[in-house]
């Protein structure tokens, strides 16, 4: 295909373009010109077509009443063809001839396409972000609010500036891609002014933690610290479907990461933080390029992300392997893991989920089910940090509350630092 052919919704936003413009020609208006220019008769140009002249008679009077919608095709494709029109010029006369009823029905009919092919539906209901498969005005409604569009169809363009590959269209990507646009656009907004310091990341990462101790605002603390020094962490609800546990994006050339309350407990809010800690440590130059990587897909391998590089990482800057070795033979002992995680200044759920993630890495042996009662729930903590957009009427409203959250005072963001400084004394 050569590059001047045009797709049709090219073609159709000329269409309802021309439709704005007073005096757009109607067909009723070209037949009756051309016939005047050409020198024929109703009765002759019935004739030529083929037409039963009562019929032909009908055919144009209900043109002349905007009732084309009425008019069988065929007989519309005959006309122009005798009258030279083509078939680009010959569909915009025919919306130029409808009714008002029947373009807002043709347009409506439009945008239900574009959000079937850029949305997952079903999805996006699941996850209570929409009340309705069917409604497709209400959930145009939705989606323009929710994102403050100018109009559905800017979607692609207006929200997150991420180039997406159009090869693979499923359902898992349409969810993908409005999870990774939805953080994409918040960071933009959010515009962390402050600039990323890799040498302050290094002084932070070895102090964090103690801060899992506290369940409440522990994790607030921590994120608000980063903040504090270049990196934005929101935390974005899990979308079904995606496999995506986290995320590192890189926004105005900051790094920015977003954690999912994936599995719903306390300790892998942590190790999913920590984890993209990692990624902004040893592979921000391949994030620049790539704009932003997922935590659980498999363009991990593709670009040569080391996930288990990652995960050792996380684990080792929260409890250290040593501690783990003395402490697993004696795992089955909730009081001596509490009092060992109190002196180690670790939550005892980081003991408990290392040792079920070591046990199935090296020896595949599966024990969250058995231990999942001392993970301890992400509730506590996501209270003060959880800027869920699914539930806000728009996602500014998300932003804010993160703004709000992130933006310190100077005396707070100097208590903030000096404790993590001093955690460890």
């Amino acid at each position: 295909m050569g590059s001047n052919m045009r797709n049709d919704d090219d073609v159709m936003l000329e269409i309802y373009k021309l439709l704005e413009v007073s005096g757009s020609r109607n067909l009723h208006t070209v037949i009756c010109q051309q016939k005047e220019l050409m020198g024929i008769s109703d009765y002759q140009m019935s004739k030529i077509l083929d037409i039963d002249k009562s019929t032909f008679n009908r055919l144009i009077k209900k043109i002349a009443d905007g009732q084309v919608n009425n008019v069988d095709f065929y007989s519309i494709l005959k006309i122009c063809q005798f009258l030279g029109i083509g078939i680009e010029e010959m569909s915009q006369i025919y919306v130029a001839s409808l009714q008002a009823n029947h373009i807002a029905e043709l347009e409506q009919a439009r945008k239900a396409n574009y959000i079937i092919n850029h949305f997952d539906i079903k999805g996006l209901k699941d996850a209570g972000f929409i009340d309705t498969t069917n409604d497709f005005k209400a959930i145009e409604n939705r989606l323009v609010k929710f994102f403050c569009l100018d109009s559905i169809f800017t979607y692609s363009s207006q929200i997150g500036g991420v180039a997406f590959s159009r090869t693979k269209r499923i359902s898992d990507d349409k969810m993908r891609e409005f999870w990774v646009r939805s953080a994409f656009f918040q960071f933009e907004k959010i515009a962390n002014p402050n600039q990323y310091k890799k040498e302050e990341l290094l002084s932070i990462i070895p102090k964090i933690g103690p801060y899992t101790r506290y369940e409440e605002k522990g994790f607030l603390t921590v994120i608000q610290a980063l903040y504090n020094i270049g990196i934005t962490v929101i935390v974005q609800s899990y979308l079904s479907k995606t496999q995506v546990r986290g995320g590192t994006f890189i926004v105005n050339d900051k790094p920015c990461i977003v954690v999912t309350d994936f599995q719903k407990t306390y300790y892998s809010l942590w190790v999913a933080l920590m984890h993209e800690l990692y990624h902004i440590l040893f592979d921000l130059e391949q994030l620049k390029s790539l704009r932003y990587h997922l935590t659980g897909e498999a363009q991990s391998d593709l670009y040569l992300f080391r996930e288990d590089y990652a995960d050792l990482f996380s684990w080792e800057m929260l409890f250290q392997q040593a501690k783990l070795d003395f402490i697993k033979q004696m795992i089955s002992s909730p009081a001596y893991v509490d009092n060992y995680a109190k002196e180690n200044k670790v939550h005892p759920s980081i003991i408990y989920g290392f040792y079920c993630y070591e046990e199935k890495a090296k020896n595949k042996r599966e024990y969250y089910g058995l231990y999942q009662q001392y993970f301890a729930k992400a509730d506590k903590a996501l209270k003060t940090v959880r800027i869920n957009p699914w539930n806000k009427a728009t996602i500014y409203e998300g932003i804010e509350e993160t703004k709000q959250l992130y933006t310190i005072t100077n005396e707070t963001n100097s208590n903030v630092c000096y404790t993590l400084a001093q955690n460890n004394a």
